[in-house]
C-alpha cells in the first residue's frame, strides 16, 4: 500500500550562500534533492519565504531568508519489520538492515530509516557509528551514546575493524575465476560536478579493497571483498573501475544519466534486480577487552540471480556503462 506524509523543513540563508539561486539553495541543503527536483518544488508552492516575495527557481536568496518547503514523501513505507536485531549491549545494537532501508533520512526518505526506528520504536537517540548505503544490506552498528560513537569510530578510523562483504557483479571478459584475488588501491573522490553530486571517482583520498573470487556462473562472479578504508561508495566504485561493476547498481552499473532520471521520477527503462547485489556479510571488532563478530545471512536475491545469470540483458539502453567501455 502507498502512503504519503509531510515533513516541513526550514532553513536560514548563511553569508556563504548570498545570491545563489533558490533551487541551488534547496539542492545544497537538502541530501539528495536535484536542482530540478527543487525547481518541480519550487513551482508546486510547496516553498516559502520569509520577508516573503514571488518565488522562482532562479530567484536569488539573501543572508536572512528563512527558506521553508513542505516536503510530500510517497511511498515512504517503514521496513521496521524486515530490520533484524542481531545484538544488543548497554554500549550499542547491531542490526541486519534490508535493502531498500536507509540508515539516515534523505530528500525523499523520513521514516523507512534505522534511526527513525531507533526513534520511534526504541524510545532512544541513535548515534550511527558507520554507514551502508540504502541498497546495501547487512551488518550495521549502532552507538548508544555520544561517548561510544566517538570510541567506536576512532576504531573504524584506526582499521581496528573487520568488514567483510558480499558482492555479485557483471565479469564479461573473465577479470574474475574461483580463487582469484585482486586488490585495488586506488585513492577516491567526489567526481567534481558530476551530477548526482555523490558520485565517486578518483580522487585524493586512500583507498583499499580486497577482492577474492569464490565462484562464477556464466557472466557472473561471486565475490567476497574486505575494506581497510571506509570511502564512500568504495567498493561500488572500485569494482566498476575494474569493468566489473556490482550487479543492479543504478549508479555505477546503469549510470549517471540513468540514476538521475530514477531520482527525479522520470520514466526509465525496465531494470533488474530492484537492488544492487551488495551485502555487508560480516563485522568482527574488539571491545572493552571482548571479541565481537556478528554475521548477517546472505539474502535470498543474491543466490537467485547468480544462479539465473541473465545479466546481459540489465544494461538499460541509452545509457552510460561507466567504466565498461563499449
Amino acid at each position: 500500500m502507498t502512503t504519503e506524509t509531510q515533513r516541513i523543513r526550514e532553513f536560514e540563508v548563511r553569508i556563504n550562500e548570498e545570491g545563489i539561486r533558490l533551487d541551488e539553495f534547496l539542492a545544497i541543503r537538502i541530501g539528495r534533492m536535484s536542482r530540478s527536483q527543487a525547481n518541480a518544488c519550487i513551482k508546486s508552492g510547496s516553498v516559502g519565504i520569509e520577508p516573503f516575495r514571488n518565488l522562482k527557481p532562479s530567484m536569488k536568496v539573501h543572508v536572512g531568508d528563512k527558506i521553508s518547503i513542505t516536503q510530500r514523501l510517497s511511498g515512504d513505507v517503514p521496513m521496521y519489520d524486515a530490520l533484524v536485531l542481531l545484538d544488543e549491549t548497554e554500549d550499542f545494537w547491531v542490526f541486519d538492515k534490508p535493502a531498500g532501508m536507509a540508515v539516515h533520512p534523505t530528500a525523499n526518505i523520513y521514516h523507512n530509516t534505522v534511526t527513525r526506528y531507533i526513534e520511534t520504536q526504541l524510545k532512544a537517540q541513535p548515534y550511527v557509528v558507520h554507514r551502508l548505503d540504502k541498497d546495501t544490506s547487512g551488518v550495521l552498528l549502532v552507538a548508544k551514546n555520544a561517548d561510544v560513537v566517538g570510541e567506536l569510530g576512532a576504531l573504524f578510523l584506526s582499521h581496528d575493524v573487520e568488514k567483510e562483504y558480499e558482492a555479485v557483479c557483471i565479469n564479461p571478459r573473465g577479470n574474475f575465476y574461483p580463487g582469484s584475488r585482486i586488490d585495488i588501491d586506488i585513492p577516491l573522490g567526489f567526481a567534481g560536478i558530476v551530477l548526482p553530486r555523490i558520485t565517486m571517482g578518483p580522487g585524493s583520498l586512500n583507498a583499499l579493497t580486497h577482492i577474492e573470487c569464490t565462484d562464477i556462473h556464466d557472466d557472473l562472479a561471486w565475490l567476497r571483498v574486505k575494506i581497510d578504508t571506509g570511502r564512500q561508495h568504495q567498493i561500488r566504485v572500485h569494482l566498476a573501475m575494474n569493468g566489473t561493476p556490482i550487479v543492479g547498481d543504478k549508479l555505477y552499473f546503469f549510470g549517471e544519466s540513468f540514476y538521475k532520471d530514477f531520482l527525479d521520477g522520470e520514466p526509465t527503462p525496465q531494470f533488474a534486480p530492484v537492488r544492487h547485489l551488495l551485502h555487508a556479510a560480516s563485522l568482527g571488532l574488539r571491545w572493552q577487552g571482548r571479541d565481537y563478530r556478528w554475521h548477517a545471512p546472505i539474502p535470498e536475491i543474491m543466490t537467485s540471480v547468480f544462479r539465473s545469470n541473465t545479466a546481459t540483458t540489465w544494461f538499460p539502453t541509452d545509457y552510460a556503462r561507466l567504466y565498461m567501455g563499449d
